[in-house]
């Protein structure tokens, strides 16, 4: 079946290193045709790789850009690399406001056109590569691959980042407690020393005439 994609690189991902972070390659598609074509992604390592957009629409001659993020890891030179990723694309007949799950969902047979491409890392000459692992008995890739979406892995990634979020959010509320706690008692401390010192009670007399007897009382000591 004919292409409605133009799809750069035609048949190869490169990934260079070094793999201590996050490595991104771009993957670029040009509708070719007259009508609107939708797409998806799906690659043979869905936890190993993130992709946006991972599926969408493109409209008639019109070009978009997916960027593939493959995770850190540690590189071995020695270790076979099976990776691939396949991009599916389908002339879009139903109205442009159906959700794209239901799109792919109710697609004819032979109407989906795929893709697939090979991926392939490069470390760069001046990094040292990982030290050659020890010889073991040659393992043979599976006859069939099985081609997976990478939305569930997005997925995965959007919420351990949200849960990382949230963790340091209760880390910087359990700090900020133990700040107003200290803060408080340290308010304790300095009202208890600044506190005035007691003035000794004066006693306070007065006289009463009765008569021609004079009487002398002493008046219960107040506070000043």
């Amino acid at each position: 079946m004919t292409q409605l994609l133009s799809i750069d690189p035609e048949s190869h991902l490169t990934f260079r290193g070094p793999f201590s972070e996050v490595v991104t390659s771009t993957l670029t598609l040009r509708n070719e045709t007259d009508q609107t074509v939708c797409f998806k992604v799906k690659t043979t390592a869905p936890r190993r790789y993130c992709v946006r957009p991972n599926s969408g629409m493109i409209r008639a001659k019109e070009v978009m850009e997916v960027s593939i993020m493959l995770q850190p890891f540690q590189y071995d030179p020695n270790e076979k690399n099976n990776h691939k990723f396949m991009v599916q694309s389908m002339k879009l007949a139903a109205d442009e406001s159906t959700p794209l799950d239901e799109i792919w969902k109710n697609a004819a047979p032979g109407t989906v056109v795929d893709k697939k491409l090979k991926c392939q890392f490069e470390l760069p000459e001046e990094v040292p590569a990982a030290p050659p692992a020890p010889e073991s008995a040659p393992v043979s890739a599976p006859p069939n691959q099985t081609f997976i979406s990478t939305e569930k892995s997005n997925s995965n990634s959007s919420s351990a980042e949200l849960q990382k979020a949230t963790e340091q959010i209760e880390r910087l509320n359990k700090e900020n407690a133990n700040l107003k706690k200290r803060v408080a008692e340290a308010a304790g401390r300095q009202v208890s020393v600044a506190d005035p010192p007691i003035t000794r009670p004066r006693t306070i007399s007065f006289s009463l005439y009765s008569g021609a007897h004079r009487q002398v009382c002493d008046l219960i000591p107040f506070p000043r």
